[in-house]
């Protein structure tokens, strides 16, 4: 390898990979890229990280080692205050995130330190509560209790589940139930063809108790992933605002929340057929990776291909966010941890963050990983969060 025999500030790559370079910055990172080919390979690696979401293919102690030596030889300064990123999945990723933002730490520590906790803030947990048809209200974080309904469908909770079962699988007389789920909260469903449901926070499902012969239809507002259960004969339909889905077997995600100008359905696997309410005659045929997009204001919807990951991951217990503005992000993280958001300036709305979080995390460790990119600082005062 060439040795590294000229210093310069990590700031200054980090400008230009993010086009912020002055006219002397540029000058000093063209005569140092001149140098030689190790000034090279180094600036491509960084690139590189930025681009890919610091996804590389060397073992964790392979890269460990070679970056470190990369740094030392190139006596590489502090790290670019602005750099932003929350928290990569895998060792190798944490290696990463270690030596590109505190290889410079003046103690030379290869620790990554989480920032003392101002108040411990704990995460949602499972709660919900169940309307029946005849207004009755059962709070389903009380002890595990089955009833029947007036029609014999026997309801069956388990503390963090809700199970309809039936004699009969289709009813000419349909009796609507209601499942609302709180901020903070969430719920899981089967319902009485053995469709499941994963409910997000701050989410209200209204769904037959049976289901009619000709169709199976139900109404969301928030969150929800569906795995429903195949039937050719009897559609599956997700009306949610002005938006219709209609599926006969597949796994999807739907998020439309009110205070959100759009709704977003992700196909996991199968096909839906992703409608508008007020405009049925446009439709669009979703694949497994594609998402439609309902913009309430334009009236128009689209469709893209996603990484499914990231908009399904809360299901699972992660939260994957890429490239997001930091107000999105707060408001997701603001629903499940149950706090108020409040940004002292308008401009860190627009931040964009990338990273791979622990859902069931206390709150204090999200924000620290946050605060590590030295882009904002949180104060937490009872349940706001105020953002500096």
């Amino acid at each position: 390898m060439t040795e590294l025999n000229q210093n310069i500030d990590f700031e200054i790559i980090w400008k230009k990979i993010h086009n912020q370079t002055s006219e002397e910055e540029e000058t000093l990172l063209k005569q140092w890229l001149s140098e030689n080919n190790a000034h090279r390979n180094y600036f491509d690696s960084a690139l590189n990280y930025y681009t890919n979401d610091s996804q590389f293919a060397n073992s964790p102690a392979e890269l460990k080692k070679a970056l470190r030596n990369i740094h030392r030889k190139a006596g590489i300064h502090s790290p670019y205050r602005n750099t932003r990123i929350l928290a990569i999945a895998g060792v190798a990723a944490s290696i990463l995130f270690m030596i590109y933002f505190q290889f410079s730490a003046p103690n030379n520590s290869e620790s990554i330190i989480i920032a003392e906790k101002v108040q411990s803030i704990v995460p949602g947990s499972n709660k919900a509560v169940l309307i029946l048809a005849d207004g009755t209200e059962h709070d389903l974080t009380s002890d595990e209790n089955t009833f029947t309904d007036a029609d014999g469908t026997e309801i069956k909770n388990t503390g963090n589940s809700l199970e309809y079962s039936s004699k009969n699988a289709l009813s000419t007389e349909i009796k609507y139930n209601t499942l609302k789920i709180p901020r903070g909260g969430e719920y899981f469903l089967i319902l009485s063809d053995s469709t499941k449901v994963w409910l997000n926070s701050e989410t209200t499902l209204r769904f037959p108790v049976q289901f009619a012969a000709d169709v199976r239809s139900v109404e969301l507002t928030g969150e929800a992933y569906f795995e429903v259960m195949k039937n050719t004969k009897i559609p599956f339909i997700v009306n949610s605002g002005n938006q219709s889905i209609k599926v006969l077997g597949t796994q999807f995600n739907v998020s439309s929340y009110p205070e959100n100008q759009n709704i977003y359905t992700t196909l996991v696997e199968g096909n839906v057929e992703v409608s508008m309410s007020n405009n049925p005659q446009i439709k669009l045929t979703l694949k497994p990776n594609e998402q439609s997009v309902l913009n309430s204001n334009s009236n128009q919807i689209q469709k893209r291909t996603v990484d499914v990951n990231q908009y399904v991951a809360w299901k699972d217990g992660r939260f994957v966010f890429s490239g997001q503005p930091l107000v999105e992000i707060m408001g997701t993280l603001s629903k499940w941890y149950d706090v108020q958001v409040v940004f002292s300036n308008e401009k860190d709305k627009k931040l964009m963050f990338t990273g791979n979080l622990e859902r069931y995390a206390d709150f204090g460790e999200i924000l620290a990983k946050i605060e590590k990119t030295n882009e904002v600082s949180f104060v937490i005062e009872n349940n706001t969060i105020t953002i500096n």
